[in-house]
């Protein structure tokens, strides 16, 4: 009878001691991101999580149980690579994991409009201000996929084509006088 009450109070102090852990965790980086954010004044969603939000997509990442014994999307197992085949010899089509862009023979076939040099010479030459600005605009309004999107076609300089498909994204998650105001910036320099 011991036994079931010592395993008791430590199934009771493993509960509180998890539950004060994730309230915890959950407010310290609530307002840890809010004072990151101050700075390049980005606007917060007006709808922030709550804690009981946090405690049910903990609970359902962590339900095991729940699960069934089928594999989650993404947890699979990854394939063992054949020891008979020589894994040395890249591909034709392989793309270079820092660009990410593509075999440069594609890229030759369109002119390149802005080289990655004269960029980053432009955003070293942005007033602090301005900076500010474009992070807060461009943060706050395009999602995430979008702006690693934007990102990867910037690492190797804009050939038109990438230019206009830049301003279509921008054009779509941003108001017609925030692309202007984004436009007199980048205009600017």
């Amino acid at each position: 009878m011991k036994f079931f009450g010592w395993l008791g109070k430590m199934i009771v102090t493993a509960i509180v001691v998890a539950s004060i852990s994730a309230a915890t965790t959950f407010y310290v980086m609530n307002v840890f991101v809010q004072e990151m954010l101050k700075p390049y004044e980005a606007v917060l969603p007006t709808k922030q999580m709550e804690f009981s939000e946090f405690v049910a997509k903990l609970w359902t990442g962590s339900n095991i149980v729940g699960q069934g014994g089928t594999p989650q999307q993404g947890k699979e197992r990854a394939p063992q690579p054949d020891a008979s085949k020589d894994a040395t010899t890249p591909q034709d089509d392989a793309v270079a994991a820092w660009s990410q862009t593509g075999t440069e023979e594609a890229r030759s076939k369109e002119k390149v409009v802005i080289s990655a040099e004269q960029f980053q010479k432009k955003r070293e030459m942005l007033s602090e201000e301005d900076k500010v600005t474009i992070f807060s605009m461009l943060i706050s309004q395009l999602p995430e996929q979008e702006l690693q999107h934007i990102s990867t076609k910037l690492e190797d300089g804009l050939t038109a084509t990438e230019l206009e498909e830049i301003e279509k994204i921008v054009g779509q998650y941003l108001k017609p006088e925030q692309v202007a105001k984004l436009m007199d910036i980048v205009n600017k320099y």
